[in-house]
């Protein structure tokens, strides 16, 4: 049966329950356990509707200097996990590869998200050290492709990319994931993708991968909005319907994952998510680093007033650290300023709250070994 991507589970490992009892929520601690990095705003695609298109392409990268010296930084902060993302395409950056390595040599576990198309250039670093790879395609077809995934020339990569894929799946040690985000008119992109889920699963499955993800759009709308993507209700009964038929893909060494919000988005209606809390666990626990600036967390991205510092003026220990994070994440009211926001780790703060409440009141709780640091 496919499943429903579940966050809050990883809490409950020695590693994160460790982080969780000596974070104190109005004081911070002394670095996250996972960071999300941009390690340039560069990008060879020109995506339609692009949810960062005013990053994209407008800011700069980290040096090729500077991107070796944050990772030295990282790890001697103790941070057990980096996300590769963007921003821009991360494998875009001329040093990713050393990156990796350096990355990997350390014991500090590597995730990717891509587009897919500069795999072939970091090949081996990849297949040995990233715990996963997500590719996001959200096509099944050439013709579909050049429409949602488009380069800068209306061009297409879709059989560079997939190629890459299948290479990548003989050789690699972690998991390769086909990511599909629903998309059609209301995203901006002038078509809409959703009669291709199903080939687009059949196509993963015959790559090699390890799982296809399906998940829905999102928008930002005026101010702090980050709301899922209302679409077309008659498109959303075909992607309902095409969704429904994947579970006969699943075999054990092949899975279909469901992201949180789905349902959601296929409703058509999005209930509200009511946030009662001030502080947020989750930015204490994991942050986003860009060559523009550091941020509360990826729904920020770009925002100034949720930037708490830059890691091309200063040591990331010292930025975290910081007068100016501290004032930042003091003024945050979560209540306030995320209420229109549709957030992932909106359970994660919960559960996170009730496991700090529970470990100050002597409560024993079960634990899990290790199992996945990206939490």
């Amino acid at each position: 049966m496919s499943k429903i991507m579940n966050l809050t589970s990883k809490l409950y490992q020695n590693i994160v329950l460790d982080k969780i009892q000596n974070t104190e929520w109005d004081k911070g601690n002394n670095g996250p356990l996972v960071v999300e990095l941009d390690p340039t705003s560069v990008c060879d695609l020109a995506c339609p509707g692009c949810i960062n298109e005013d990053v994209v392409n407008k800011t700069n990268s980290f040096s090729n200097e500077r991107l070796l010296e944050i990772g030295a930084e990282f790890i001697q902060n103790g941070i057990k996990a980096v996300i590769l993302i963007g921003g821009g395409e991360p494998l875009a950056h001329p040093k990713i590869g050393e990156f990796i390595n350096l990355m990997g040599e350390n014991d500090v576990h590597i995730g990717i998200t891509t587009n897919g198309s500069f795999i072939n250039k970091y090949l081996d670093e990849i297949a040995e050290y990233s715990k996963w790879t997500r590719v996001s395609v959200d096509a099944a077809t050439e013709e579909k492709f050049v429409k949602v995934r488009p380069t800068k020339g209306n061009r297409s990569k879709f059989n560079i990319i997939i190629n890459n894929m299948r290479i990548l799946s003989k050789t690699k040690k972690g998991k390769l994931g086909f990511s599909y985000l629903i998309q059609t008119e209301a995203d901006g992109v002038g078509t809409s993708n959703v009669d291709e889920i199903y080939d687009a699963a059949v196509l993963a499955k015959d790559i090699g991968c390890d799982y296809f993800e399906v998940k829905p759009s999102y928008q930002w709308r005026e101010g702090a909005d980050h709301a899922l993507m209302k679409h077309d209700e008659i498109e959303m009964n075909k992607a309902r319907k095409q969704i429904e038929s994947l579970d006969n893909l699943e075999e054990d060494d092949f899975k279909i994952l469901k992201a949180i919000n789905l349902a959601h988005s296929l409703g058509g209606v999005q209930k509200k998510q009511v946030k009662k809390y001030k502080t947020c666990p989750s930015a204490h626990l994991r942050t986003l680093v860009t060559p523009s600036g550091v941020y509360m967390c990826p729904y920020w991205r770009g925002k100034d007033h949720m930037r708490i510092g830059d890691v091309n003026r200063l040591n990331f220990s010292k930025m975290w650290n910081s007068i100016l994070r501290k004032q930042k994440m003091d003024k945050l009211d979560v209540s306030v300023d995320c209420d229109s926001i549709h957030c992932l780790r909106n359970d994660t703060n919960l559960s996170a709250f009730n496991i700090k409440k529970k470990l100050s009141d002597g409560i024993t709780i079960s634990k899990y070994e290790e199992f996945d640091r990206f939490i």
